[in-house]
């Protein structure tokens, strides 16, 4: 038998359409759209190239994209962002349950260091070599 929540269909992500994977995702586009059963309500929607819906944004998301990416949400397109389930979300006053994201960090060896006023690293010639080695250690 399907447990309930695969008994109701949903246009938009719930955390039973994530589980308990972490989902890596990209974003495809950020949307204005009508809620279906709220008259008049409408929510920012962010879709994902890898999935068919949409994960609707709360006011804690939209704070979390702009300091992950910027102010302008054109700017979060094609960014990747991990999908799971937080256990903790609240929803007037009970513990439910539900989606979060954060951002994807960049693999630590993905950055170069730069030394302030130093010879950039793949110059070899800026560093000279000393051949007079002492005939013994």
């Amino acid at each position: 038998m399907p447990k309930v929540s695969e008994m109701i269909s949903s246009k938009f992500l719930r955390k039973e359409d994530v589980g308990d994977d972490e989902l890596i995702v990209s974003i495809k586009s950020v949307t204005l759209e009508d809620m279906p059963g709220e008259a008049g309500e409408q929510r920012w929607v962010l879709y994902f190239r890898e999935l068919q819906k949409g994960l609707v944004l709360n006011s804690t998301t939209i704070r979390l994209l702009d300091k992950s990416f910027g102010s302008h949400s054109d700017d979060w397109i094609t960014k990747k962002v991990t999908l799971y389930v937080d256990e903790s979300v609240q929803f007037k006053g009970q513990v439910v349950g539900g989606l979060r994201l954060r951002p994807v960090k960049p693999p630590k060896n993905a950055t170069t260091t730069v030394i302030a006023g130093g010879p950039p690293a793949t110059d070899v010639a800026a560093f000279p070599f000393n051949d007079d080695l002492p005939e013994t250690l």
